[in-house]
């Protein structure tokens, strides 16, 4: 996490870089306090809601701005006020009305200088009942300098719900969020933080087990050969979890892909504090729907899984 970038080691950051990094990103690390701090703003704006007729926070001042929701480009301010569940990127989107959110985890890359969100809860109205529930995931890149800070120049989300992959309608909230609370997301002493390489080839051998070799787009990945298989590890897939004991890996169950449709468009996110991957991709296995994977890696070693997913383009709500 605080490892220095030198002349030597420039060049080779920027073009693993994407997409490419601003000119300021180009000069500088960004610094761990301005990003936290950063983010923080961020998952409040989710807390909040952003519709169009409140002025857009001093963190959304960049003037690249870019903004996407499941896949589908949208401009800033947003319009609407729908839920969370079921907004489509059409008009709304889950910036737009206030969340409750129940828990939440977030991490800060600072060579690529972004961030990971990921948050459970319900859509406010919603607040406390059984049905409604959402997992929302955001992967924010940032614009930096010393005189200004950090203000978002681009943010993904990526929110499942109800009736998409592994979210069935109907399904207790409560116990969702008591999975993602009983996990270990905490910060690594140095002794056992993992390089970027380690935990990005852990990463990348994963998704290639999932089909199609490496999808990467010259930003991480692997191939199928980099995973080391922890033991415990728990799998969270949408609000399917699997965590099949002490001595098992989360090698058990994992069903792989042969038909070649596998995870590509990867974007990476890492955090060697607390030895976190992000991944933004699209799953072909599901149609090519926007997916989010974050993984917690200790000591090389795989520990956590969680994927959830957009609907399909196919099936997107109108």
């Amino acid at each position: 996490m605080h490892r220095l970038i030198t002349p030597l080691t420039l060049p080779l950051l920027i073009l693993l870089l994407h997409p490419l990094p601003t000119h300021a990103q180009q000069q500088q690390r960004c610094q761990w306090a301005t990003l936290r701090s950063a983010t923080d703003s961020v998952l409040e704006t989710l807390q909040t809601g952003l519709r169009s007729t409140t002025t857009l926070p001093a963190i959304f001042s960049s003037p690249d701005l870019a903004y996407t929701y499941n896949g589908t480009p949208l401009p800033l301010p947003l319009a609407g006020s729908g839920s969370a569940a079921n907004s489509s990127g059409s008009g709304s989107s889950v910036l737009a009305a206030p969340l409750a959110i129940s828990v939440a985890h977030s991490v800060v890359d600072q060579d690529r200088c972004a961030a990971f969100i990921k948050a459970v809860g319900y859509p406010a109205e919603e607040a406390q009942t059984a049905g409604g529930v959402v997992v929302v995931g955001a992967q924010v890149w940032y614009n930096y300098t010393a005189s200004v800070g950090a203000t978002v120049r681009r943010m993904d989300v990526v929110v499942a719900a109800e009736g998409g992959w592994n979210m069935p309608v109907g399904l207790d909230g409560e116990v969702l969020v008591g999975l993602v609370e009983g996990e270990d997301w905490g910060a690594l002493s140095r002794a056992v933080q993992d390089g970027r390489a380690v935990l990005e080839g852990v990463a990348g051998g994963y998704l290639d087990l999932l089909g199609g070799g490496s999808g990467g787009d010259g930003d991480g990945g692997g191939n199928g050969t980099g995973v080391v298989w922890g033991r415990p590890c728990a799998r969270l897939e949408g609000s399917v979890y699997t965590a099949v004991g002490e001595t098992e890996s989360c090698e058990m169950g994992l069903e792989i892909s042969e038909n070649g449709e596998g995870i590509t468009e990867r974007q990476f996110v890492v955090d060697e504090s607390v030895g976190s991957v992000s991944v933004l991709a699209r799953d072909g296995r599901h149609g090519g729907s926007p997916t989010l994977f974050e993984f917690r890696v200790v000591k090389g070693a795989l520990r956590y899984v969680h994927q959830f997913a957009a609907k399909a383009l196919a099936e997107t709500d109108d």
